[in-house]
């Protein structure tokens, strides 16, 4: 058993998605929103990506969602599922995702997620379609040697999304393709930073054996 109650060798994986789906606000068909200004109504989550936020709730407490200082309130906390926060506007900005979990000696979990609202590219729009931006990621939450108090909520959870087979309505297959490749291109460029380092620490130890060898004969020069 390890220290402080927390048991050895013990490790969960609880996966999620987090991110934000946008539309644009259809006078025609939607209520007005509060400030004639905004475009869009938005709505910024966290959900399991096995598609069970009731199961979710077990190891989930509380999300605490940080919008930009427009909104009042400027922090949004969410204490059950679903864990999402709706409002309407106009701009993008960056929230911040705190995850607080059931057993309070976890550390929570901060997340940043930058809102969308329009298309990356501007590919045109000749049918005047109004468009839903999706822009979500796949994580999954790693407790490592877990609390003794925490133990029962882990393992039922773990019970519970096992026999799940579909993820998130929303989380596409080209999405799932497009956050593994951000994983390879992130992977690359540690491994590029990696070999520069190697390549520093090889010139580095070059320099700090030719240093020894001139104050070796500096010393030796001395003696004689």
């Amino acid at each position: 058993m390890g220290p402080a109650g927390r048991l050895k060798n013990e490790q969960f994986a609880c996966p999620i998605i987090y991110g934000s789906i946008a539309v644009p606000i259809n006078p025609a068909r939607d209520p007005p929103a509060a400030d004639p200004s905004h475009t869009h109504r938005w709505t910024v989550f966290v959900r399991s990506a096995t598609g069970d936020d009731a199961n979710l709730a077990r190891v989930v407490k509380r999300v605490a969602f940080k919008l930009h200082e427009s909104f009042v309130p400027q922090q949004r906390v969410i204490e059950a599922p679903p864990f999402e926060v709706t409002e309407t506007g106009w701009g993008e900005f960056e929230i911040a995702i705190r995850i607080s979990f059931v057993d309070s000696q976890e550390k929570p979990l901060q997340l940043f997620h930058q809102l969308q609202l329009y298309p990356k590219e501007d590919v045109g729009n000749p049918d005047g379609e109004l468009k839903t931006i999706v822009s979500e990621h796949y994580d999954e939450i790693i407790i490592n040697e877990p609390f003794e108090e925490f133990i029962d909520h882990l393992r039922t959870f773990k019970a519970n999304a096992t026999s799940k087979k579909s993820i998130s309505a929303t989380f596409t297959p080209q999405l799932e393709a497009e956050e593994i490749k951000k994983l390879y291109d992130t992977n690359e460029r540690v491994m590029l930073d990696l070999e520069k380092w190697k390549l520093k620490l090889a010139r580095v130890e070059t320099e700090k054996r030719k240093l020894e060898a001139e104050v070796r004969a500096l010393e030796n020069d001395g003696v004689s």
